[in-house]
């Protein structure tokens, strides 16, 4: 009888297993990336595609860092995002205070893009020194109209009356600062009583060297200011001697008009104008740059949301019916003081105040605010204490004490 052949057992060695294992592992590894990446980019589901779109956003409304999104991200989806951008480039606020010079420029001014508004001849100038708050029920009304923010009664440490704390009451000066906070961001509101104790300082060294803020308080002798203008900032290293767009301060023009910024203006007659104006020379103006986006035209929000404009640190100046002038600065870039905060939440915390026509001015790392010499918010840029070198700031003007 034949004896069954055997068949010698197959040897597995140790390193044979361990070499697929090291195999397997990252394809699997792979494969679960590849599987969550598409999840992220392309899923419908409301949490993921509200944090994808505001990811896309910010990124892409940087200067520098762009690159962030380009990056990972197919062009199709980052262009669908960013085609919902909001457009505010056709509004106006508070187009009834533009009043015409008396000699019109010949030509349509620097700003000859489109036109301004029509504004009727009978239209009013309003004289500030006999101006009160509005009859209306809102929070803000004042029995004294020497004082206009209610300073009398407030403290330091109290809520203001929209509900933030106060962190300066200074009555002599007439502003008053506030701690602003809310989901993922902190900042600063600064109210100021006098609406023509605002204006526009610029940099000595224009188209060289701009100023830090405390530096150009210093050089006009200001007790407040904010940032205004964008200036020329390649990889983050801008001296902000170039500005971005039209500016217009102490008679002069600097820069050149651009078409992608609306205006931000103060009449002579110390309204606060946003938006869609480009002929500034018809205008009765004595400050103006060129910024955006409008966050508030005529008392409407024109931006609901993040608006295309991401999480950033933001800077804002407004005004109230009443004619005080609202500097509102937002910190960011930082994950344990401040994310910074999309235009929806500028927008709510200035109706808070009851702001009727407000617009964004210069953000990111320039976005400071200084009171007394000093920057009292937590900007992003590398020299926080001071801020960065600006082309440009609106400035606050101190009140001349009675002595004087």
């Amino acid at each position: 009888m034949a004896q069954a052949r055997r068949h010698p057992k197959k040897h597995i060695s140790l390193g044979s297993i361990i070499s697929k294992k090291y195999i397997t592992i990252p394809i699997c590894a792979v494969i679960v990336l590849v599987l969550t990446y598409l999840f992220l980019i392309f899923s419908n589901i409301p949490f993921i595609a509200y944090w994808r779109t505001i990811y896309i956003e910010t990124a892409m409304t940087t200067a520098d860092h762009q690159w962030l999104a380009t990056a990972f991200i197919p062009k199709s989806v980052i262009d669908d995002v960013m085609s919902k951008k909001t457009d505010t480039s056709d509004v106006i606020g508070g187009s009834e205070h533009l009043t015409e010079t008396t000699e019109p420029s010949e030509t349509t001014g620097p700003l000859d893009e489109t036109t301004a508004p029509d504004t009727t001849d009978d239209a009013e100038t309003t004289d500030d020194s006999e101006t009160t708050a509005p009859e209306t029920d809102s929070e803000t009304d004042v029995s004294d109209p020497d004082d206009i923010l209610g300073q009398t009664n407030l403290e330091v440490g109290d809520k203001d009356y929209a509900g933030y704390t106060v962190s300066v009451n200074d009555i002599e000066q007439g502003i008053v600062i506030s701690d602003i906070s809310g989901q993922g961001y902190r900042g600063k509101v600064m109210l100021i009583d006098d609406p023509s104790r605002v204006y526009l300082g610029t940099t000595t060294m224009k188209g060289v060297e701009g100023l830090r803020i405390p530096a150009m308080m210093e050089e006009y002798g200001a007790i407040a200011g904010i940032n205004a203008s964008g200036f020329a900032d390649p990889n983050d290293s801008g001296t902000g001697g170039d500005i971005i767009g039209l500016s217009y301060s102490d008679g002069e023009y600097w820069g050149e008009a651009v078409s992608y910024y609306g205006s931000i203006l103060i009449t002579e007659d110390d309204k606060l104008v946003v938006g869609n104006v480009r002929d500034w020379k018809n205008y009765e103006i004595r400050a103006g740059i060129q910024f955006g986006p409008v966050l508030i035209a005529d008392g409407e929000a024109q931006i609901e949301g993040s608006g295309g404009y991401g999480i950033q640190p933001r800077t804002a100046i407004g005004q109230r019916e009443d004619g005080v002038i609202v500097f509102l600065v937002v910190d960011g870039r930082n994950p344990t003081w401040s994310l910074g905060c999309t235009m929806g939440d500028l927008i709510e915390i200035l109706q808070k105040y009851d702001v009727v026509n407000a617009a964004c001015c210069d953000g990111g790392s320039s976005s400071v605010l200084a009171y007394n010499g000093e920057v009292i918010n937590k900007n992003s840029s590398l020299n926080p204490d001071y801020g960065r070198r600006l082309p440009n700031a609106f400035l606050v003007a101190p009140k001349e004490s009675d002595d004087e």
